[in-house]
């Protein structure tokens, strides 16, 4: 990234989050889709070499529990770094500068577990060939949390490359003393244990809610006596979490925590131990046997696909996780939240603090078995950030139950019916997010893919209005996923011309905000706006009142137009979504340009 990116990005550095002895972190907009992103300037230039290793270090690293690097910046007087925006800062601040409540087995030790997970995959040998990563800086600043407080590790600034995956030594020593493991800091050897040093330390502070060190007081110590004397615990503990049926657990975390901090580091666990024993504590709480990833027979979807290929039939994706019955009991805390009104669909907590949506098939339901299934066949095999992802499925029953990513502000039905502000940037993101996630379904890689279904129920938003579409069960595949599309495809054109009016009735619905059952009037929508256009061949008057902005109204007005062309009568004169898609990128853009003017 150039120097007038990050100035972009950051809206010249206008919404600062914090500051460091490094330099600054600030708040920024990666694109036109307004995409949160994190910007840490460094203010000392001559640190590119550490700078360089730092992105180096950090690029290497693909995970769900890992702050996720974007770009970076090297300039002649600064250097900047672009990571994800993590929403609820950092655990520091969660822990001892708010009063928020944090249960044990919903929060803590979902954050625990999450930065222990990360640091196995940090421990382990497939970053590089023979290299894996010393964090050498795990503390609670450093661990920063999403929504549903989930841990991201953050701040690779201290973190090296040990070589065969031993040890590393350095005499300028560097790091925050009080989270530090000893050796390191008197022998200058770095090693996976000195993480589980620190990682120890962090976990004590989340049994406690109280710092490390407090004047003189060391909770490390007074941690250590209470183990040696095998009493004395309770006191210790924060008096929020620290009940009856919790203390027996505390109680062995706190253990765990005292081994990690063992003077001796050969005698120290390595994290893949300490991940798998929170683990078991986190199952305890919730009672049961413990969530794994099996290596399961996907045979129920043989039985019921209808496509003849088993290459198609099979889900094979690793990135599926299979969970038994149990298992979604303790997800789920026995089915105790559901969502909606009505139907098989409930809120689940991963041990990560990972939020789920469990979907389960029920003789209620509106969809037919074949249906329920076909939905999960769709899904495990297409990949698109505005595509609702497949996370997990229990195969135990004669119907699977469906495991996805959970997306906070509901569905744009309840946006649209609903009262507060809904700006024109966000529904010009949610039409161009919207016609990509088509574009990518109506292409080869998914072996063009008709969703048939495209409406505002089955349109959800995250927490930053990114649209996922979901709802998939009348979904059907014309090709073989990856295979090339022939240029006289005699099918290539005309089913998608389902998905394309019912995009047009949707950006009649986000210009308009007037909602409409689809299910009842399809054509509702596009009735009233034909009719609208055609005394003032604008449609103004059928537009949102709300939005009053000369340049905004002129979005709307020409988004209406495209509108006209993805529902007309005639199939011929509907464009491809493609075509779609990239008219409306390049309407955001003029739009952008004009409003920029406008406020200048």
């Amino acid at each position: 990234m150039e120097k007038d990116d990050i100035q972009r990005i950051t809206r010249n550095y206008s919404i600062p989050l914090g500051k460091g002895g490094f330099g600054e972190v600030y708040k920024g907009f990666l694109d036109e889709d307004h995409d949160l992103v994190a910007v840490k300037r460094y203010i000392r230039g001559n640190l590119r070499e550490e700078f360089l290793e730092e992105v180096s270090i950090h690029s290497k690293i693909k995970h769900k529990n890992v702050v996720t690097l974007i770009g970076y910046c090297i300039g002649e007087s600064s250097l900047s770094m672009v990571t994800e925006y993590i929403s609820k800062g950092n655990l520091d601040d969660t822990l001892h500068r708010s009063n928020v409540s944090i249960p044990l087995d919903m929060m803590r030790l979902g954050i625990a577990i999450g930065c222990a997970e990360a640091l196995c995959y940090m421990h382990s040998k497939h970053l590089s060939s023979d290299s894996l990563v010393c964090h050498g800086d795990i503390k609670p600043a450093n661990i920063l949390l999403d929504y549903g407080l989930r841990a991201k590790v953050s701040d690779f600034g201290l973190s090296r490359l040990l070589s065969g995956g031993i040890t590393r030594y350095t005499s300028n020593v560097k790091g925050s003393i009080d989270y530090m493991d000893p050796i390191y800091l008197r022998e200058g050897r770095l090693t996976p244990r000195s993480d589980v040093y620190s990682f120890g330390a962090v976990l004590l502070e989340l049994i406690a809610r109280r710092r490390i060190k407090e004047g003189n007081v060391s909770l490390i110590g007074t941690f250590c006596k209470a183990c040696d004397k095998g009493k004395g615990f309770r006191e210790l503990f924060d008096v929020e979490i620290a009940n009856e049926s919790n203390v027996k657990i505390l109680e062995e975390i706190a253990r765990l925590a005292v081994e990690c901090l063992r003077l001796d580091i050969d005698k120290r666990p390595r994290m893949d131990y300490v991940a798998k024993h929170l683990l078991v504590f986190w199952r305890a709480l919730r009672g049961g046997q413990g969530i794994g990833w099996h290596k399961k027979s996907f045979g129920i979807f043989k039985r019921h696909a209808a496509s003849g290929n088993p290459d198609e039939i099979l889900i094979d994706r690793s990135h599926i996780r299979i969970l038994t019955k149990v298992e979604l009991n303790q997800v789920t805390r026995n089915y105790s939240y559901r969502l909606g009104g009505s139907g098989g669909v409930y809120k689940g907590t991963l041990e990560d603090n990972t939020v789920v949506v469990v979907k389960k098939f029920s003789g209620s339901n509106e969809l037919s078995k074949d249906e329920f299934i076909n939905e999960g066949l769709i899904l495990s095999k297409i990949s698109h950030k505005n595509i609702i992802e497949l996370m997990g499925c229990c195969m135990e029953a004669d119907t699977p139950i469906f495991l996805y990513e959970y997306a906070t502000r509901g569905s744009l039905y309840d946006i649209l019916d609903g009262h507060e502000d809904f700006p024109v940037d966000i529904r010009v993101k949610i039409a161009v997010e919207t016609a990509e996630a088509l574009e990518y379904l109506h292409s080869s890689l998914t072996g063009i893919t008709i969703h048939a279904s495209v409406t505002p129920y089955n349109l959800l938003l995250d927490d930053n209005f990114m649209p996922k579409l979901t709802g998939f069960s009348q979904a059907v595949r014309l090709l073989r996923f990856n295979e090339l599309i022939p240029q006289s495809y005699p099918c290539a054109l005309g089913p998608q011309l389902t998905d394309i009016y019912m995009f047009g009735v949707l950006l009649l619905a986000l210009i308009s905000r007037k909602n409409y059952v689809y299910y009842v009037d399809p054509d509702h929508l596009v009735i009233k706006f034909h009719a609208a256009y055609r005394k003032d061949h604008s449609g103004k008057a059928f537009l949102d009142k709300d939005i009053t902005a000369e340049e905004d109204i002129t979005v709307l007005e020409e988004i209406g137009r495209l509108a006209l062309r993805c529902t007309d009568l005639d199939e011929e004169g509907r464009p491809t979504m493609k075509e779609v898609a990239e008219h409306l990128r390049k309407l955001r853009r003029r739009w952008k340009k004009t409003a920029s003017r406008e406020q200048n």
